[in-house]
């Protein structure tokens, strides 16, 4: 409650996209800052997260949608089945907002029709690696959260192949940027710009050339 009272969080109106994008970051920070949550909260007691959700979305809808992709969407995936020990910094940096992440599923031509999806993860198995490949204009993703400006980090859903058989749907943990927020060498970020509101939401379509994961 004390923290909620804080002046960040008081509503601000006729701000350009730019600080209505930059002001939802700063909420962002300020919560996560005062420790109130960890995304180990999902194992711990859940309520924690959906309670502070349910206060947060009377602050502000942006501020609120950022979290929730944070938090749940892309930390709660990475929780569940990355690696605990490779990722403990990743993971420690979600809930410190130095690891940022977005959750990359729907697509131009499909939405959020998984089956049909188009990006691609071709097992090499010379590297030991997936090659997660754009391969049409419809295969971007779209409408991405955290995309434009914050995120280092996307869970991506693509078609896994192996050998040349499709082994259906599955997620990537994908480096989009930099620490200095920089774009990753094949990955290309375009800004969704204005929207009729939520304009504090910094979506993105996101396209990749053969990056190695």
């Amino acid at each position: 409650k004390l923290l909620l009272t804080d002046p960040i969080y008081t509503p601000r109106y006729e701000l350009s996209l730019e600080q209505e994008r930059d002001l939802a970051f700063k909420r962002l920070q300020k919560l996560f800052q005062s420790g109130l949550v960890d995304v180990t909260d999902f194992e711990k007691d859940p309520r924690r997260i959906f309670a502070l959700h349910e206060a947060c979305g009377y602050i502000n809808g942006s501020f609120t949608t950022k979290l929730t992709v944070q938090l749940n969407l892309f930390g709660g995936t990475v929780l569940k089945f990355a690696d605990r020990k490779r990722w403990k910094d990743l993971i420690s940096g979600i809930s410190k907002l130095t690891s940022v992440g977005c959750f990359a599923l729907t697509e131009l031509g499909y939405g959020n029709n998984a089956v049909q999806m188009e990006t691609e993860a071709v097992f090499d198995e010379d590297a030991k690696s997936f090659i997660i490949n754009t391969p049409s204009h419809l295969a971007q993703k779209y409408w991405i959260t955290n995309g434009y400006c914050h995120a280092h980090w996307a869970v991506v859903f693509a078609q896994l192949k192996v050998k040349g058989k499709n082994e259906g749907i599955h997620g990537f943990l994908v480096r989009i940027r930099n620490d200095d927020l920089s774009s990753v060498d094949g990955v290309e970020i375009t800004d969704m710009g204005q929207k009729l509101g939520l304009n504090g939401v910094d979506n993105a379509r996101l396209s990749f050339d053969n990056i190695m994961v």
